[in-house]
């Protein structure tokens, strides 16, 4: 009898000769049991045979298909990898059986997720990423799947695990560079989601890699080197951070939620002229974004310009009128200016406002907008409705819709969250009592 000879692949990798397999009564006759789909009896087999001969790959290969077919990938996966530690070159035959089982799951989570079922979809796409790792999809729609749940740390695991597979090449195909490169750019989107995760989560250390890898590929983005100069900062390294806002300043041209982003960067590295000038250019084409008179009003605080303050936080109580903050802000400006009666008067409406806003955040999510943010309870009874209008602007600060939205009073002191939902996409926002007349 020859000795067995090394086998290779049809990409050309010779593999390691390790242990050929062996054929075996156990193994012949759970063959036969496999084939007559009789896939518990099959598996007994395989594994009395691995108890008899633990050495041999072809019983764990069998029952590594036996569990496949018994829809228990977990251990089938654990039996393949077994059989191709003993014996390298079942990979060729593994493989096709892992990418259908592959298929499989993906589908079964598609299904489970029309149906709303998030756990199985959950458990599904596990299952795929588990059995074949050499296709992203599975692992994009799980990661996205985990984001909505705000499991962020297991999405940005999932979305690496994905990057490591599309490192790997297939043992039974050979890519086209059309493959190859597609592959490639699936790679960068991947890791340019975990930099957007890792930021998210505070995780700025590990996101700095990424971000100045991400930069060498887009040099002018304007997100990325705000999103460096963020994590510099976060990192303590303000002079590095203040560099970049500084460049970004000075370039002009951005949009508004670029202006917005480098307005409140600036500000955190404590340069408040830098700041001021990025929030006036995003009130020049958002004018009505109480966002930005908001942000503009804590940058002349913080500066101490009480006399710019005081205009500032007229136009401010305007577009926030159920603004504690922005009440309080501005009756400092008067004072610090000298006009103590104006000053006296902006607290007199702390008293008899029925409820104070604070908080107030706008995001972006798809086509929709939502505004979230506290109400905390003042002169209203409780348990009150209050009725806001809020408008939302969109490019060039036009008006792009409003809603409406009930608020019930807290009790007083007392404080709750609130969300107005948008169905379409908005740039900024104000809102007013309903009843009342918007100022232009």
């Amino acid at each position: 009898m020859r000795p067995p000879e090394p086998v290779t692949g049809p990409t050309g990798y010779l593999y390691p000769l390790g242990t050929p397999p062996t054929e075996t009564r156990f193994s012949q006759t759970a063959t036969l049991f496999f084939r007559g789909q009789q896939y518990e009896r099959a598996l007994e087999l395989s594994l009395e045979g691995i108890a008899d001969d633990p050495g041999n790959p072809v019983h764990y290969l069998l029952a590594g298909m036996s569990y496949l077919s018994l829809d228990d990938v977990p251990n089938a996966h654990e039996m393949f990898v077994e059989a191709r530690r003993i014996y390298p070159a079942y990979e060729l035959d593994i493989e096709p059986q892992r990418e259908a089982a592959w298929g499989e799951a993906f589908n079964a989570g598609l299904a489970a997720y029309a149906e709303g079922d998030i756990p199985s979809t959950v458990d599904h796409w596990n299952d795929a990423l588990l059995m074949y790792d050499l296709r992203p999809e599975a692992h994009r729609n799980l990661a996205g799947l985990l984001v909505t749940e705000g499991r962020y740390e297991e999405a940005i695991e999932v979305y690496r695990r994905a990057i490591d597979g599309l490192a790997k090449r297939p043992a039974t195909v050979i890519l086209t560079a059309e493959e190859l490169r597609t592959r490639a750019e699936a790679s960068v989107d991947l890791e340019n989601q975990i930099s957007s995760l890792l930021m998210f989560t505070d995780r700025y250390a590990e996101a700095e890699p990424l971000l100045r890898r991400r930069l060498a590929r887009e040099p002018a983005s304007v997100q990325v080197r705000t999103d460096l100069a963020s994590a510099l900062n976060e990192l303590g390294r303000e002079q590095e951070a203040r560099a970049i806002y500084g460049t970004l300043l000075s370039e002009g041209g951005l949009e508004a939620t670029q202006l917005f982003t480098l307005g409140v960067g600036l500000f955190r590295v404590e340069d408040y002229v830098g700041a001021d000038q990025a929030f006036r250019q995003l009130i020049e084409v958002q004018p009505q974004s109480r966002d930005a008179w908001f942000n503009r009003a804590n940058v002349l605080f913080a500066m101490e310009d009480w006399s710019a303050l005081v205009d500032v936080g007229r136009r401010l109580l305007e577009l926030d009128p159920l603004g504690e903050n922005a009440l309080l802000i501005t009756a400092r400006a008067y004072l610090e200016n000298g006009d103590r009666d104006a000053a006296v008067e902006v607290l007199r409406q702390t008293e008899v406002l029925p409820i104070f806003l604070s908080d107030l955040r706008l995001r972006r999510a798809g086509v929709g907008t939502t505004v979230e943010g506290t109400v905390r309870g003042n002169l209203a009874e409780a348990g009150s409705s209050i009725d806001l209008l809020f408008t939302f602007f969109g490019d060039r600060g036009i008006s792009v819709g409003t809603e409406v939205v009930t608020i019930e009073a807290p009790p007083e002191g007392e404080s709750e969250r609130f969300t107005v939902g948008f169905p379409g996409r908005a740039l900024s926002y104000r809102y007013e009592r309903v009843g009342t007349v918007p100022q232009p």
